[in-house]
């Protein structure tokens, strides 16, 4: 007997679940390379998962927030964050799902960044502020986490398209809606553009121009 068909909905709210949890267990992991304890696991997992959407919200005076929303999230991460934190097996099995998780983290930041986006929209936002909100969204989470644990944050360091990514992804997004597309394919569009983005800059090693001073270990003294 096949399957009956799921809806585009549904399937992007499982894809959107499992970046949540993916996110969770970065930060998580995280928690662990520094020695913390139940309490800084669970609040590095919360903080990755849902920094970037809150502090959207609260420049956005938007409510109620994503987490509190949807709080059976909340419920979830904990679930996974108690065995990770006491049982070995699972501290393996959550490592190991977050080594081969790159795609599904791409596919979260499209769909994080396509939500800022929106939720943006729908309040009357100035379009560059919109797709700023998308960018917020997608990338503050893991930039809390590192200035929690007092590291440089990921994001401002040389690597794959990151925010790159989010902000062109969210441009074709607006770009696709202002000529007249359906919501649904604008999302389409946009996810696609960052996703692709993403996947393909840490494939072939494509970063943004490295700035003047890359490769210059010389002491750097202030102009007299």
């Amino acid at each position: 007997m096949p399957f009956p068909a799921l809806s585009g909905e549904f399937v992007l709210t499982l894809i959107e679940a499992a970046a949540v949890l993916v996110s969770a267990i970065a930060g998580m992991i995280v928690a662990s390379n520094k020695r913390m304890d139940i309490v800084g696991a669970y609040a590095l997992a919360v903080v990755n998962a849902f920094g970037g959407g809150t502090v959207r919200d609260l420049l956005l005076d938007h409510r109620p927030f994503y987490w509190m929303q949807h709080w059976e999230f909340l419920a979830a991460i904990l679930a996974i964050c108690v065995p990770f934190v006491y049982n070995a097996r699972m501290y393996r099995l959550a490592s190991a799902v977050h080594r081969r998780s790159f795609r599904v983290d791409a596919i979260g930041l499209a769909l994080f960044t396509i939500t800022g986006v929106g939720v943006a929209l729908e309040q009357g936002r100035p379009l560059i502020v919109a797709v700023l909100m998308g960018v917020i969204t997608g990338t503050m989470g893991g930039v809390l986490r590192d200035v929690v644990v007092n590291e440089v944050p990921d994001l401002f360091k040389p690597g794959a398209l990151y925010a790159t990514a989010s902000f062109t992804g969210g441009l074709a997004f607006i770009a696709a809606l202002e000529n007249g597309l359906r919501y649904s394919y604008a999302t389409a569009i946009g996810v696609l553009v960052v996703v692709a983005l993403r996947l393909v800059s840490a494939a072939h090693g494509i970063t943004v121009p490295a700035p003047q001073w890359a490769g210059d270990d010389r002491e750097r003294t202030p102009p007299p």
